[in-house]
């Protein structure tokens, strides 16, 4: 069992993904998250304990925890602004400006189609399916965060698998707090529509990069 564990872990987070940067579509990537999230919660279904009702609230959030949350996607944001301002000043806050039907229907969309599924398979499924592979829950945490980044070299750009790797970090560790799909998806959702905001989602776009 712990051999095709290892086998599953290996194929999913390393092989998939390093087969989408030699081939990367829009359709690939997001065909593919949505096939590993069905994968993931028919697994997940099947574990011993499992409920729904655990995977979606979790152990919950303390007030304090959700305040200190508030507090860090603040100073992510004004990073992400400065961030923005040195390496693409000409696209701050142009997807609002210059197409916000589009960037609205984006922030509707977004949460459900992405970071839903991306926080499915990587926080709830990645933690219950493979936690006994690590001794302690900084390894996890680390390992979590640099797959996260990995995944994101599909983009053939520097920046997406950066940011995606900080902010794998930031989710694994809020996750190992409240272990909750919910919050772990409202807190991926307010990043990630942040960052569509401010103006650098294009880099998180297959064949969309510019310099």
């Amino acid at each position: 069992m712990r051999t095709r564990l290892w086998i599953e872990f290996a194929a999913f987070f390393i092989g998939v993904p390093a087969v989408l940067i030699w081939h990367p579509t829009r359709l690939d990537g997001h065909l593919c998250l949505w096939l590993f999230s069905l994968y993931a919660l028919w697994v997940l279904r099947h574990t011993s304990g499992f409920s729904w009702r655990n995977l979606w609230h979790g152990k919950g959030w303390s007030p304090r925890q959700r305040k200190q949350a508030l507090l860090r996607f603040i100073i992510a944001t004004a990073a992400v602004i400065i961030f923005t301002c040195g390496i693409a000043p000409h696209r701050l806050f142009s997807f609002p400006l210059q197409r916000p039907g589009f960037w609205l229907l984006v922030m509707i969309l977004y949460p459900i189609l992405s970071a839903l599924p991306q926080e499915l398979v990587f926080r709830s499924f990645f933690f219950r399916r493979y936690g006994e592979f690590f001794r302690t829950r900084t390894a996890m945490i680390v390992v979590n965060m640099l797959l996260f980044g990995f995944i994101h070299v599909m983009f053939h750009n520097w920046v997406s698998p950066l940011l995606s790797a900080i902010a794998g970090g930031l989710f694994a560790w809020s996750y190992t707090q409240h272990r909750s799909l919910k919050w772990a998806a409202i807190e991926h959702a307010a990043y990630g529509c942040m960052v569509f905001t401010i103006g650098i989602g294009f880099y998180f776009l297959v064949g969309a990069f510019r310099p």
